[in-house]
């Protein structure tokens, strides 16, 4: 059955507050707690890293409770109500901290940010791994998804472009609009969500399941499960390399200062554009054959930021446009062949999908926190010996480096080995 628009953008609306975290978490929060709270580059990658690893422990938990622990209010609703109510503290706490605020408060504030985050995302991630049996509606489903997180960092990107370039407004003053507009987002999306949608009855047998780790270990003997996992590795650890270090690449690589954001709306415009036309390849010529066309199109445009001078903000905005050709595309199709995972697995039930969800969301998070860390860390590194005298090749070498470096992985991995999450009728698609 085919879902309906309305319907689609009513249930994808807690993606909104989603990309808003993961912008100013991975985009603007290292360097504003280097500049403008003191905190050392080094300790800020080991903040990311930390909050991803604690992530990476959350997730499987609150999977597995998502699928098996049932109450009156559904297996999903309680727990996204109660993230709602963490996130607005920690995002208050952590994006409007003062200059001389601790280390200690800087963690606490991050646990509350992300503890919540991952109470609301695990159980809507599982919930929407259940709005079809349809494998193209799946894609369907997690294209709108994707398509709704690049709306959100566009609508974030431009105010945030009108504050810079027609006001000079200070990044203080920006992370504190942003913690604002996630502790309004927060209860309002999930709120929605929990009033506008019946849950999918749990089926028998959804309580019986063994502890998570048991369930985690069963869904590894997958040998999909396994390479589409090694997949979320390199694509997360690339991106949120490259996220880490835009601003000081843009501001102090490149020269482009107050032009950061303008900039970076350039990745969701072009993913808005490309997104749809993406997924009807997919169902066309199959994901694998999409999949290895987007990781080839990052990896053949990453080396041309060697050729853009410093102080030219279009020949950068060019270079961006290139790059994000197929950004985007790695998420769409690797969350629904999660769900195709997931349904074979539970043979059509869909009894653990946000167990299936949360696995994914481990991996990912922890290939974020180790690219996000290992950008900032080899940054800070260089920058205390070379900086001075153009520290630019740094930069420049740091922001390329890992989409090419995801290709050189992903590539063989896709075209190697046997087919990627069979189904009857689409072996040839996807072959």
């Amino acid at each position: 059955m085919r879902i309906g628009r309305l319907e689609l953008a009513a249930f994808t609306l807690p993606v909104l507050l989603f990309q808003a975290i993961e912008l100013t978490w991975r985009a603007y929060l290292p360097r504003f707690l280097n500049q403008d709270v003191g905190i050392a580059l080094g300790a800020v990658g080991a903040l990311l890293l930390g909050a991803r690893l604690l992530d990476a422990m959350a997730d499987p938990l609150l999977g597995w409770i998502s699928d098996t622990v049932r109450t009156p209010f559904g297996r999903r609703r309680p727990w996204m109500v109660f993230g709602a109510t963490l996130v607005p503290f920690g995002a208050l706490l952590l994006f409007l901290a003062p200059t001389d605020a601790s280390m200690t408060m800087i963690v606490a504030a991050s646990l509350l940010l992300h503890i919540g985050y991952s109470f609301i995302i695990t159980p809507h991630g599982g919930w929407g791994l259940e709005l079809s049996d349809d494998r193209h509606q799946r894609t369907r489903i997690m294209g709108a998804k994707v398509w709704f997180a690049v709306v959100g960092s566009l609508g974030l990107l431009a105010f945030l472009a009108l504050l810079e370039r027609g006001f000079a407004v200070p990044l203080r003053l920006e992370m504190a609009l942003l913690g604002w507009a996630i502790a309004v987002l927060a209860p309002l999306t999930v709120l929605v969500v929990i009033l506008r949608f019946p849950e999918r009855p749990a089926p028998d047998g959804a309580g019986q399941a063994g502890g998570p780790m048991m369930l985690i270990r069963a869904m590894l003997t997958n040998g999909d499960m396994r390479r589409i996992l090694l997949l979320y590795i390199v694509t997360g650890a690339a991106d949120a390399a490259a996220a880490s270090i835009f601003l000081f690449l843009a501001e102090d690589g490149l020269g482009l200062k107050g032009w950061s954001a303008t900039l970076l709306m350039i990745q969701p415009v072009m993913a808005l554009l490309t997104l749809p036309l993406w997924s009807r390849l997919s169902v066309r010529i199959g994901r694998k054959r999409v999949l290895m066309i987007a990781y080839a199109t990052q990896a053949l445009a990453a080396p041309l930021l060697f050729l853009v001078p410093a102080g030219q903000p279009v020949l950068f905005g060019a270079f961006l446009v290139l790059r994000a050709l197929g950004w985007g595309v790695d998420y769409m199709l690797l969350r629904a062949m999660i769900a195709d995972v997931a349904d074979e697995g539970d043979r059509g039930a869909s009894r653990f999908s946000a167990s299936y969800y949360g696995v994914s969301s481990i991996t990912l998070k922890i290939a974020m926190g180790l690219g996000g860390a290992g950008g900032l860390w080899l940054i800070d590194l260089a920058g205390r010996a070379i900086w001075p005298g153009g520290g630019d090749l740094i930069l420049r070498m740091a922001f390329a480096a890992p989409a090419m470096l995801a290709a050189l992985i992903a590539l063989p991995l896709l075209n190697g080995g046997r087919q990627m999450v069979p189904h009857a009728g689409t072996l040839q698609a996807d072959a």
